[in-house]
C-alpha cells in the first residue's frame, strides 16, 4: 500500500515518499500491536510531517502528510478492532463479509441493471444503481451478522442499518481512490494483481469501513457493546 501510494503521488521521489509512509504505517500497526493505538497514531504523524517537509509548497506537502494517513491509519485501527475484548473477531468478520458483498453486488448490479454514472469524470463505470445494489446487499449482510449474533432476532434490524451504512461507507471509499488515481492520472494503484489492480485497487472499501468502525468503537463504546450483546 504504502508503495502505491508513493507509485501514484510522487513517481519523481519513489524511494524517499515509500520510505517515509512505509515507517510510519510499520510502526502505527506496531503501536497498536502492542495495545498503543495512540502512540500508533502520533507516529503515524510525525513520519507524515516529515515526509511533508519534503515538499516545495503547502499543497503538495498537505497531499504528502493525507497520504502517509491514508495508508496507516486504516492499517493501525483494523489490528486495533480485532483485539477489543471478545467482539474483536465479530467485528472484522462482519466488516469482511459487509464490504464483500457490497463490492459484489454493486459491481454486477451496476452492469446488469445500468442506468445514469455517477460521474464520467471521476469513475466513467460506476452507476447509481452500482451503488443501491451494494447498499442494499451490505445491509442484508448486516441482517444476516445480526442473526448470527443473536439467533432471536432482536438485532436483526438493527443491524440491517448497520450494514447499510457501512456498505455505504465502503463504496465511498471505492470511489474516494478512484478520485485519488484521477487526481495522479492513473488507472491502477499497481499491476501487483492482474486484472485487478493493486492492492489499494482491492481494499479500498474495507479502509473507509474501517475507520468509520473505529470512529464508532471510540465515540460510542455503549452501542457498539449492544450490537454485540457484550453490553447486556
Amino acid at each position: 500500500m504504502s508503495y502505491e501510494w508513493a507509485r501514484m503521488s510522487e513517481p519523481a521521489a519513489l524511494m524517499p515518499a515509500f520510505g517515509f509512509t512505509l515507517a510510519g504505517a510499520l510502526g502505527a500497526v506496531l503501536f497498536s500491536s502492542w495495545d498503543n493505538l495512540g502512540y500508533g497514531v502520533a507516529w503515524l504523524a510525525v513520519c507524515a510531517a516529515a515526509s511533508g517537509v519534503r515538499r516545495g509548497n503547502a499543497r503538495d506537502a498537505f497531499e504528502t502528510v493525507a497520504g502517509a494517513l491514508y495508508i496507516g491509519l486504516p492499517a493501525a485501527v483494523f489490528l486495533w478492532l480485532r483485539d477489543r475484548g471478545p467482539e474483536g473477531l465479530g467485528t472484522i468478520l462482519a466488516l469482511f463479509a459487509i464490504i464483500w458483498a457490497a463490492d459484489i453486488f454493486a459491481y454486477f448490479g451496476g452492469k446488469l441493471v445500468g442506468g445514469a454514472r455517477i460521474s464520467r469524470q471521476l469513475s466513467p463505470n460506476k452507476t447509481w444503481s452500482g451503488i443501491v445494489s451494494g447498499t442494499l446487499a451490505g445491509a442484508l449482510a448486516g441482517g444476516v451478522c445480526g442473526t448470527l449474533i443473536d439467533p432471536a432476532g432482536d438485532l436483526a434490524m438493527a443491524w440491517f442499518g448497520v450494514g447499510a451504512v457501512v456498505g455505504f461507507t465502503g463504496l465511498m471509499g471505492d470511489l474516494f481512490e478512484s478520485l485519488l488515481k484521477r487526481r495522479f492520472g492513473v488507472k491502477d494503484a499497481s499491476r501487483l494483481i492482474p486484472g485487478h489492480g493493486g492492492v489499494l485497487d482491492r481494499i479500498d472499501s474495507l479502509m473507509a469501513a474501517t475507520l468509520l468502525a473505529g470512529a464508532a468503537f471510540a465515540f460510542a463504546p455503549a452501542a457498539t457493546a449492544w450490537l454485540f450483546r457484550s453490553g447486556l
